[in-house]
């Protein structure tokens, strides 16, 4: 199962209103656990506007300690962002490489976001329900 960046932040950040949710789901899960390396920047935009250096700093070794596989980006992803992105115009960028990296592993995503329902091929596990 491929997990998107608000998942990942919620177990990253010390108070996050996602968290416990996350735990719940992700103790229910028994599927390998996936990321990519676009959500490990994600993540640091992020923690570093929110906490600091350090915790952005830190994203790598704290997303393998929660025994999370990176993908890479590759040129595959890549161009299967781009179909997503001329196909489904309300997709930001961030979004269209994580459903690329799902559509190229043939994996489901946990995420909150409900306009992956949208996507053709998408299977979205939603956190909260």
């Amino acid at each position: 199962m491929y997990l998107d960046t608000d998942v990942i932040l919620s177990q990253l950040k010390e108070r996050d209103w996602l968290k416990e949710s996350v735990e719940k789901k992700l103790g229910e899960v028994n599927e390998k656990l996936k990321t990519s390396a676009i959500t490990i920047v994600e993540c640091q935009i992020v923690l570093l506007r929110e906490d600091s250096r350090s915790s952005a700093t830190d994203v790598l070794d704290r997303v393998r300690e929660l025994r999370v596989e990176v993908l890479p980006l590759t040129e595959e992803v890549l161009q299967l962002s781009k179909e997503l992105l001329e196909k489904y115009p309300k997709l930001n960028i961030f979004d269209s490489l994580h459903l690329a990296h799902v559509l190229h592993e043939g994996e489901k995503i946990m995420s909150t976001d409900s306009l992956f329902d949208e996507i053709e091929g998408v299977a979205r596990v939603d956190p909260l329900a």
